[in-house]
């Protein structure tokens, strides 16, 4: 395979420089990528979120089905490790799903790294994705002043029923922006993902908290009861209601 070499210093020279040469060229094409062991934490859903995460892919394979709380008593489906190389983050893909009655204008998700602080003396690096635009009922602050919003922003219209794809490598460079200050996101490992906020057409707003309508004439909020959900709360659910029928 290999052509003879004359090497000066005598056979045994020779031969090392031979299998130098062979584990140069015979190198398994997989050892040349920086693989480690990654993992993605998302929170399971409960019964009355109106968006789910039904899967987090990398490239076209899934590293993460959605998680939910099924029932009292019963553990989520838990988190798969995977391997994947130094530019697992831009090639990640989240999957949300609306399972409401109601469309879906401005989602807000928290993309965090738990290696990069403790989330209490050291805040984690990551990025908050908005996407959308809030509607006018709900456009102010805690202090009533018109809530700023870019010019070009424009509502993303999640339709009741309908899946959102939300590609990481959109954002790769706002992400770096945020982390690599503290840490180089090809050495991180673990990924936290969060939905922080759903605004609807009308103004009302889901946080972790559970909904609210928005007085516009005295810039309060209206707190729903905690069996509100705007739809039937039991429709494609339990289970994985992404798998069902639509």
């Amino acid at each position: 395979m290999f052509k003879r070499l004359k090497v000066a210093g005598g056979s045994g020279l020779a031969f090392a420089v031979l299998l130098s040469l062979a584990a140069l060229y015979l190198k398994p094409e997989a050892a040349t990528a920086a693989q480690a062991e990654r993992q993605i934490q998302i929170p399971p859903a409960r019964r009355n979120h109106p968006v789910l995460i039904t899967k987090i892919t990398l490239g076209d394979v899934v590293v993460q089905s959605g998680r939910v709380i099924k029932a009292v008593g019963v553990a989520p489906d838990p988190m798969t490790p995977f391997q994947a190389d130094d530019d697992w983050v831009q090639n990640l893909t989240l999957y949300l799903f609306n399972r409401t009655n109601q469309t879906i204008v401005h989602l807000t998700v928290n993309f965090s790294f738990p290696e990069t602080g403790d989330g209490r003396t050291v805040l984690r690096r990551g990025y908050m994705l908005n996407l959308g635009r809030v509607p006018p009922p709900a456009a102010f602050d805690r202090n009533g002043k018109p809530l700023r919003q870019r010019p070009e922003s424009q509502p993303i219209w999640f339709r009741p029923g309908q899946e959102l794809a939300i590609r990481l490598g959109d954002y790769i460079d706002q992400i770096k922006t945020n982390v690599q200050p503290t840490m180089p996101l090809a050495a991180l490992t673990q990924l936290n993902v969060d939905l922080i906020s759903a605004f609807f057409a009308d103004g009302m707003q889901w946080w972790p908290g559970g909904f609210r309508v928005p007085d516009p004439q005295t810039f309060t909020w209206r707190r729903m009861g905690a069996d509100y959900f705007p739809g039937n709360m039991d429709r494609k659910w339990p289970g994985h209601p992404w798998n069902d029928q639509r």
